[in-house]
């Protein structure tokens, strides 16, 4: 049987960002056919993790999870660790690895530009006049946090902005509301608005619904929101270089 690899994604109750999830899992699949590619969730959503898990069939050897998370925090330090030991008490006859989140990669950032130059003009001309809110779900894990801003930091160096600028939709600060009333003082001719979201769903229209509040009160600025960081080519390279870090020599034979 073809070695597994089971993508572990959040979930959520809204089905349209489920949905972008499993055309990931598709195009994952057909991406690398060597492979038997499943998928589960660790909450809102089904197959929930542990059915997910238990699902795998009799003379599968080895399974890979791989997290489809911007950065590690709770889900991935704590629920997915908890999750393979479970199984791996009951399997004890099959190999069972994790690969890391998605974490700081520049393929990443140039991903957020690339949807970005999809509602806005990212000329050197244009960028100079434009000023970036960049913003994350927000998490209450500190180097989850620290890693969203330090990508902030990369889409900043892609292209010559005037302002580049972290915030959250919540648990942590600064949130998206009041770092944009922050920036608006510097009176910007453009404010462009990133949303550091792999998929759509509530935070996205949520974020949206702030935006075109915000562009009714203020007329003089010129607002735009790109879309989500979606189902992407370079989303599936960066999957590929963390599941290759599981599938390397070194660390199979540090594992056995």
């Amino acid at each position: 049987m073809r070695p597994m690899v089971l993508m572990v994604g959040h979930g959520s109750r809204d089905a349209p960002a489920n949905d972008e999830f499993r055309e990931l899992v598709g195009r994952y699949q057909a991406r690398r056919p060597e492979l038997e590619v499943r998928h589960g969730y660790v909450e809102l959503a089904e197959p929930a993790l542990a059915d997910a898990l238990a699902a795998i069939p009799s003379g599968c050897q080895e399974v890979t999870l791989l997290p489809v998370f911007l950065f590690a925090a709770g889900h991935v330090k704590r629920d997915i660790p908890r999750a393979l030991a479970d199984i791996g008490r009951r399997r004890p006859e099959v190999r069972f690895a994790a690969a890391g989140a998605i974490g700081v990669h520049r393929a990443m950032a140039e991903l957020a530009v690339e949807r970005a130059a999809e509602v806005a003009d990212l000329s050197a001309a244009a960028a100079a006049r434009t000023a970036v809110i960049v913003v994350g779900r927000g998490a209450s894990d500190a180097d989850a946090n620290g890693d969203f801003c330090k990508l902030t930091r990369l889409i900043g160096e892609t292209k010559p902005f005037s302002w580049v600028i972290p915030s959250f939709m919540g648990v942590t600060r600064p949130r998206f509301e009041e770092t944009l009333e922050f920036v608006a003082c510097s009176r910007p001719e453009r404010i462009l608005v990133i949303p550091y979201l792999l998929f759509a769903g509530r935070l996205l229209n949520q974020l949206r619904d702030q935006v075109a509040a915000f562009g009714a009160r203020q007329a003089t600025i010129e607002m735009a929101l790109a879309p989500q960081l979606g189902v992407h080519e370079r989303l599936l390279t960066v999957l590929d270089e963390r599941l290759a870090v599981v599938y390397s020599p070194r660390v199979r034979s540090t594992g056995d």
